[in-house]
């Protein structure tokens, strides 16, 4: 998993029209990465800016009748707060559309799933849409069954056997344990792990394995006899 990955949410509610990136794509900070549905936000802004014109041409027409008529001097007051009510309405579309304009915060590579079920999908404003992780900043995510929730202290020795290479293991340590579990992505609950790596590693993010994780020492008796004592306390309430 990467460790520190900058997380890409929705600026706005909108609709997702394009994409200009590809998954697992690396990416430079500033690089358009996709972009929302501009028509929506464009009309209103063009409504907005023509309201505006409108209400700084009437402004105008009546300060030059303000000189000799009492009446259209009265009038200014109102013009002028109904001008800046219409400028401050155009500034904010303005700043909608250029935030429809998504933009990459850092160097890194990008990690969402297929465009083609984004684009035209309706989002909204916080919804996460991609993650860029920076390269070789990456740790190792493990679960930890229930059954298996022994005291792990922090820096306890972990091994990574990926599954694309099963006879060589990455070396990590704890970083953290929830206290909570929590429901896996493949169902069930769990204890969510966080590992740093020993070292730096040219394995990608995404890859999956099996981790061995060690605890204290104990004695054999114990730790032959720990989960059969588990069932029988749980069958028998004892």
């Amino acid at each position: 998993m990467p460790s520190n990955p900058a997380v890409i949410r929705a600026p706005l509610d909108g609709v997702v029209g394009q994409f200009l990136i590809r998954p697992n794509e690396a990416v430079k900070a500033g690089q358009p990465l996709f972009g929302f549905d501009e028509a929506p936000i464009a009309a209103r802004l063009d409504v907005a800016s023509q309201t505006l014109a409108t209400a700084e041409a009437e402004y105008r027409q009546f300060a030059q009748q303000a000189v000799s008529d009492v009446k259209s001097k009265a009038q200014l007051s109102n013009l002028l707060g109904r001008i800046e009510e219409k400028r401050v309405e155009a500034a904010y579309l303005q700043g909608q559309l250029e935030r429809s304009r998504v933009l990459a915060p850092q160097d890194g590579v990008a990690l969402f799933d297929d465009p083609s079920e984004w684009i035209g999908k309706p989002v909204q404003t916080g919804e996460r849409i991609m993650r860029i992780a920076a390269p070789g900043d990456i740790e190792v995510e493990a679960w930890l069954p229930l059954a298996d929730a022994i005291d792990l202290p922090e820096g306890a020795p972990v091994s990574l056997y990926l599954a694309a290479s099963p006879l060589s293991a990455l070396s990590a340590r704890v970083r953290y344990l929830a206290h909570d579990a929590t429901a896996r992505p493949e169902g069930g609950y769990a204890y969510r792990l966080r590992a740093t790596l020993d070292g730096r590693s040219a394995q990608r993010v995404g890859l999956k394995g099996t981790a061995k994780i060690s605890g204290d020492w104990v004695p054999l008796v114990y730790w032959i006899a720990r989960r059969p004592l588990g069932v029988l306390r749980q069958a028998f309430g004892i």
